[in-house]
């Protein structure tokens, strides 16, 4: 067996790169969605002139949480919506009845 044949039989096939792709096919709406979402906290924090570590104090969780929504990829639950839009005081979805509610900054005590 020459060694060609060695390496080739050694070789192990990449296959996640195929798992990726599925994923994101399979999910592109949502991941569309969420990047959206992304680009308008992001616009936001720049028009404000607050940071990422800000926003995670505000909504009460980790800075890296806050890291992994602004890379818009992840799948945000209502909750976390929501209070991205009370603390940052913008709308980022819309519902058929959202104009019967508005977006209240948090009652969250001030820390």
């Amino acid at each position: 067996m020459d060694a060609l044949t060695k390496v080739k039989l050694m070789a192990v096939p990449d296959t996640e790169w195929i798992k990726e792709a599925t994923f994101r096919q399979e999910n592109r709406y949502w991941l569309d969605v969420s990047g959206e979402i992304a680009l308008a906290v992001l616009r936001n924090l720049r028009k404000t002139g607050k940071t990422q570590k800000d926003l995670a104090e505000l909504m009460g969780c980790s800075p890296q949480y806050v890291s992994k929504i602004l890379k818009g990829s992840e799948n945000l639950t209502l909750e976390t919506i929501c209070k991205m839009e009370q603390v940052l005081q913008i709308k980022l979805i819309e519902t058929p009845y959202s104009h019967l509610r508005e977006v209240k900054p948090s009652s969250r005590p001030e820390q």
